[in-house]
């Protein structure tokens, strides 16, 4: 086992610790455990998007064969943590509001649209396998995805309920399980940059 392993381990034990330890929620109850999970998945993915989208810009400026590496490695890190963010808002979106998939929402087509495009637009750049084109996708990608989480409106998906809650607890333990998830990824991250996927 390498040295280095026991950070997401020891990531992944806070996380099911703070989240076994929370109350239940006024309104919500336990279904507060997966809206946790799901919001920091999606925001870790905002996060992997944006520094894939830093180490592109550094590969189109410089040609670094590091800034290579790393831009391919938070392709895949991002599009994870996206894709599991989406997949864990299932079940709570099915007992709030009676369907797994809101497809009403526009949060919910958004983050569709963006798996959707980054797939796409990262498979053809590998498939042209330039890392100058591999680095257009990234930054190309990873710049909007902030903008577009930004912009998206709502319409039954509240906009804030863990920063606008008045529980200080709520909002220090989601904070607790999202540095946890951008942990995670940026070692995955890190993993895969250092064997050159």
């Amino acid at each position: 086992m390498r040295r280095d392993t026991w950070i997401p381990l020891v990531a992944l034990a806070v996380i099911v610790v703070a989240l076994a330890s929370l109350p239940p929620e006024r309104h919500v109850g336990h279904l507060l455990v997966p809206i946790f999970v799901h919001g920091a998945l999606i925001r870790t993915g905002v996060v992997l998007f944006l520094f894939g989208a830093l180490m592109a810009i550094i590969v189109l400026a410089w040609a670094d064969p590091w800034a290579q590496r790393w831009t391919r490695a938070f392709q895949v890190t991002a599009l994870v943590a996206w894709a599991a963010g989406f997949v864990v808002s299932f079940y709570p979106s099915y007992v709030t509001w009676g369907t797994p998939i809101a497809w009403s929402e526009p949060r919910t087509q958004m983050v569709v649209r963006v798996m959707a495009v980054a797939v796409l637009v990262f498979g053809l750049a590998r498939w042209i396998n330039d890392p100058r084109a591999i680095a257009a996708a990234s930054a190309l990608v990873g710049l909007a995805v902030p903008l577009l989480v930004w912009r998206t409106g709502v319409i039954r998906h509240p906009i804030d309920p863990i920063g606008t809650s008045p529980s200080l607890r709520f909002q220090v333990t989601y904070l607790l399980v999202l540095l946890c998830t951008v942990a995670i990824g940026l070692w995955s991250t890190y993993r895969l940059a250092e064997r050159g996927e």
